[in-house]
């Protein structure tokens, strides 16, 4: 019975944070179609990708932010996507790095693990089969974010301990397509790559994160002793 009460409060408190709402990062591509599409056919099957997203971009959440979900959209005019994958793991993190060298940041590197954070947690994995599908749409755009990852496990993020990685890796990569797009000239913008040449670019895929805003601590230790107070009235009912 005492991981029934639990189960009910962890509920009741996912439930609390449900109201979820969308970010798109670059987010002057929200409604605007990115300056490059990125083609997905790749020679190599087995590979890891990262790309980072500058802090800024979360700036008018006010705090922190637990993302339930990523999606992606396919270039207009570019026709449908099909990419599958033998095994594919999603990692997210904060990370030291910059996807800019604006007032002296630190681009990130070429060394995946180095670009991790300390915090770095598998957010959702799966295959074989189906990693991308997409209709695609026509120009101008931009086409909907429907390549979408609903994580099994959300990452909490605070923008005021860095910036925010993610980490791909994958087997058994085939298909095509291209996806929307932004790149940037030196010294960079809101997003940068490492790609599977383990090469840094100033750009990347246009993403849109699905969040729930994180109560502020005052708030939230009000909701804590709310079901604390919420548990302890179920086990006197459950032991009576």
């Amino acid at each position: 019975m005492k991981h029934t009460v639990k189960l009910a409060v962890l509920m009741l408190f996912a439930s609390t944070l449900a109201s979820a709402s969308t970010l798109v990062v670059p987010n002057a591509q929200a409604t605007t179609t990115g300056n490059f599409a990125i083609d997905l056919s790749n020679n190599v099957q087995n590979f890891e990708y990262q790309e980072d997203f500058g802090r800024g971009q979360f700036a008018g959440i006010g705090g922190s932010l637990l993302i339930t979900q990523i999606a992606f959209r396919s270039a207009p005019g570019n026709g449908a996507v099909d990419v599958n994958a033998g095994s594919f793991s999603i990692f997210l993190s904060t990370s030291p790095y910059f996807p800019n060298t604006i007032n002296g940041h630190t681009l990130i590197t070429p060394d995946y693990a180095a670009n991790e954070g300390a915090d770095n947690t598998l957010v959702f994995a799966g295959g074989p089969g189906t990693f991308f599908s997409s209709p695609g749409c026509t120009l101008p755009g931009p086409c909907p974010f429907d390549m979408v990852f609903h994580l099994s496990t959300p990452f909490l993020y605070n923008p005021s301990q860095g910036t925010l990685l993610l980490d791909a890796q994958f087997t058994g990569w085939s298909g095509g397509g291209y996806l929307d797009g932004q790149g940037y000239g030196t010294p960079g913008g809101a997003v940068a790559q490492v790609n599977s040449d383990d090469v840094v670019q100033l750009g990347g895929p246009i993403v849109q994160f699905g969040y729930a805003a994180v109560p502020e601590p005052g708030s939230l230790s009000l909701l804590v002793i709310g079901f604390a107070a919420l548990e302890g009235a179920m086990r006197r009912k459950f032991s009576a």
